[in-house]
């Protein structure tokens, strides 16, 4: 499977997951696109049954291997940066509403600490069971409504055990010291919050004040963890939503990709953009859209 089968694969996801609420999407065996950071609105779990792959995630290299889960959350960046022949998946996709009705049922449910750690190693067998919940989920997924009318109500307590199985797997995990380290955890729910709030809120003092710190040292503490300030950071998220809008939404116009990344007018974006990329929108959107 080369690339333009997987973003194919991707792309069939994003059209149906709405109305499916949850997607199973087995045999990808690589990144939708490989010179493109990977954004997606929705949460996704990646479970590797072979070979590895290496990309970005908030600006920290991680390593996905097999007989590991991995939660990525919603509008996290990822950049690839390569996996090996033999890389084999299988993804599990929520829709923005269903996995809104799961944050609210699960409370205990901690996703920040895969943002912290995003892969959870499983045992052959814990695995193998792993794999069985999957394709119970997959055939309720694929049966509609009028097959089974309470089909939402089972998605949502087959995810539920599901989420139960990878919170028993991660317990020794939960242990570990850079979860815990103070410097981490600010970062982690930084990153969480900009994900969340970017198309609102471009001024650090904001996510300083989430974190009941003062911008000076919260900027210390960024820099400190990722080795850029926050508003570095901020800027960087910012383009890069940027060039993904650019890249992928030719219907909307540069004023429109402004307008929904928080930019007062036209000119404040292009702007920002220059700045970030050394090209304007337009020049950005000639290169790299034909």
């Amino acid at each position: 499977m080369n690339n333009s089968d997987t973003k194919r694969i991707f792309e069939e996801a994003y059209r149906t997951i709405e109305k499916k609420e949850v997607a199973v999407i087995r045999n990808v065996h690589g990144f939708p696109a490989r010179d493109r950071d990977i954004i997606s609105p929705y949460l996704m779990l990646f479970i590797c049954h072979s070979g590895s792959s290496r990309a970005l995630y908030d600006m920290r290299e991680v390593v996905f291997r097999p007989n590991e889960v991995a939660m990525i959350l919603p509008n996290h960046i990822i950049p690839p940066i390569e996996c090996s022949p033999d890389y084999s998946i299988t993804i599990i996709m929520h829709s923005i509403a269903f996995e809104q009705e799961m944050s609210r049922r699960r409370m205990t449910h901690d996703r920040n600490k895969f943002h912290a750690s995003p892969a959870c190693m499983l045992t052959d067998d814990e695995m193998a069971q792993y794999m069985k919940a999957v394709e119970l989920l997959e055939i309720i997924s694929d049966t509609p409504v009028s097959r089974y009318p309470h089909r939402h109500e089972m998605l949502l307590s087959q995810t539920d055990i599901m989420a139960e199985m990878l919170d028993a797997c991660r317990r020794d995990m939960d242990d570990d010291v850079r979860i815990h380290n103070r410097g981490n955890t600010v970062f982690n729910e930084f990153c969480n919050l900009l994900a969340m709030n970017y198309c609102q809120q471009h001024e650090v003092a904001f996510y300083a004040e989430k974190a009941h710190l003062t911008t000076r040292h919260f900027s210390v503490v960024i820099k400190e963890v990722v080795g850029i300030s926050a508003s570095d950071y901020i800027e960087q998220y910012l383009a890069t939503q940027a060039r993904n809008l650019l890249s992928s939404r030719p219907d909307l116009s540069v004023l429109q990709i402004g307008d929904h990344l928080g930019y007062a007018d036209s000119s404040s974006f292009c702007r920002f953009f220059k700045r970030a990329t050394g090209l304007s929108p337009r020049q950005f959107r000639e290169k790299n859209c034909k």
